[in-house]
């Protein structure tokens, strides 16, 4: 082997040491996210690694563009939502560019997480206020809607955060009670009570006092979350929850978002409608029955051992 080969070879070794530690789990992203937006993300991460540009700081450029994106939608046009749905998508890869950033010079932090998640929220609204206000130009075709499309709108949005907040949950559930990786989300949200007791009397912590309630009071609001605290076998909980995680993720964040980039990219938000309110929602209950039943016959097994 030349000189030449052997530092190309050195070379992809790091690449791909570097990729492998910037990513979570596989068993945590979402699969889309996983063979999609992460190798394209990955690009914009060694391109930042070298700067002072902080994970939080892609999380601000992150709200930035899903601002403009928001601001495309709503002028109405054919051109004008290709280009909201492009940077939408630009959106999507720089939301998964900060935590790889973070995990790659292990600076992540709690904090960290909650302004992660604070930008998706910001981001979506932009984008779903958008589009809205761009329909009421009446540009695009909503002939098939029966009615207001400001009232399906809303309808798309609460569907699509009620996915995603369940995904979240489960995903949480399962580190914590299948692979021992994380706490639960009762244990979490305790972690954040702490903490904000912690610094509650310190000014310099505003942004953190701030974004902590944020995420206590979201916390507040999931309706399937249970205050009592329940204990699984590991093992158990694993082997019967492996398939199901995955079949939560194909209605998480990231499906629903590449469904509004394909709709608007293709100017067909019937798309969006059909997946976001009927298929998805359809999916998500029999789903979510499914898991209640599972969880359920696990509690059972243990009582019986």
């Amino acid at each position: 082997m030349t000189k030449k080969n052997s530092k190309l070879k050195e070379f992809n070794k790091q690449i791909f040491r570097d990729y492998k530690k910037s990513i979570k789990h596989a068993v945590f992203d979402e699969t889309l996210t996983l063979y999609i937006l992460r190798p394209i993300a990955f690009v914009f991460v060694k391109l930042l690694y070298p700067t002072s540009i902080t994970p939080n700081q892609v999380s601000l450029m992150n709200i930035i563009v899903g601002i403009i994106s928001g601001y495309f939608f709503s002028r109405g046009t054919v051109t004008s939502f290709v280009i909201g749905g492009s940077l939408y998508f630009l959106c999507m890869v720089l939301d998964c560019v900060d935590g790889m950033i973070a995990r790659l010079k292990n600076s992540g932090t709690a904090v960290g997480r909650i302004i992660d998640g604070f930008a998706d929220y910001i981001v979506g609204i932009s984008v779903y206020v958008g589009m809205g206000i761009g329909f009421e130009k009446g540009l695009i075709n909503l002939d098939f809607l029966p009615i207001n499309h400001w009232w399906v709108i809303v309808i798309a949005a609460v569907s699509h955060s009620l996915h995603c907040m369940l995904v979240d949950y489960y995903r949480a559930e399962f580190m914590a009670y299948g692979l021992d990786q994380s706490t639960s989300t009762r244990e979490e949200k305790k972690k954040f009570v702490a903490e904000l007791n912690k610094i509650k009397h310190l000014q310099d912590k505003l942004l953190d006092k701030v974004l902590i309630a944020f995420y206590l009071g979201y916390s507040r609001i999931q309706l399937f979350h249970t205050d009592e605290k329940v204990e699984y076998d590991r093992k158990t909980y694993y082997n019967s929850n492996k398939l199901l995680i995955r079949l939560w993720f194909w209605i998480g964040h990231v499906p629903g978002a590449f469904i509004i980039v394909i709709s608007a990219i293709l100017v067909r938000p019937i798309i969006f409608f059909i997946y976001t309110i009927g298929l998805a929602n359809i999916y998500m209950i029999i789903l979510w029955i499914i898991q209640v039943k599972t969880n359920k016959k696990i509690l059972i097994n243990n009582k019986s051992l």
